[in-house]
């Protein structure tokens, strides 16, 4: 069974939340999702990136429709929106070498 990654790009037009906030996100989310990680990092003041990895790609497609609900839920919330997407097979983990 292959990994699987989502990627995405964000722009915030007040700013990226604290680590903090994004933090008690991660909490509240972790126990709804299937994902193995969810990492954010911040690019500049106004953007983040994130990189979801799922023990496979079955797992991912069956949470798109909560991934959907929970993206439109919380863009409606702070105004932020999605500027770029990508998806697909992980190749290598270093840690898993």
């Amino acid at each position: 069974m292959t990994k699987y990654a989502i990627h995405t790009k964000w722009e915030w037009p007040d700013g990226v939340p604290s680590a903090e906030t994004m933090q008690g996100w991660h909490r509240e989310f972790r126990s709804q999702t299937k994902a193995e990680d969810i990492i954010w990092f911040q690019i500049d003041a106004n953007t983040h990136q994130s990189v979801i990895i799922f023990l496979s790609e079955e797992d991912a497609k069956s949470e798109l429709e909560l991934r959907r609900k929970q993206r439109e839920q919380s863009i409606n919330e702070t105004g932020h929106k999605m500027v770029e997407e990508t998806m697909g097979p992980v190749l290598s983990i270093m840690s898993e070498a």
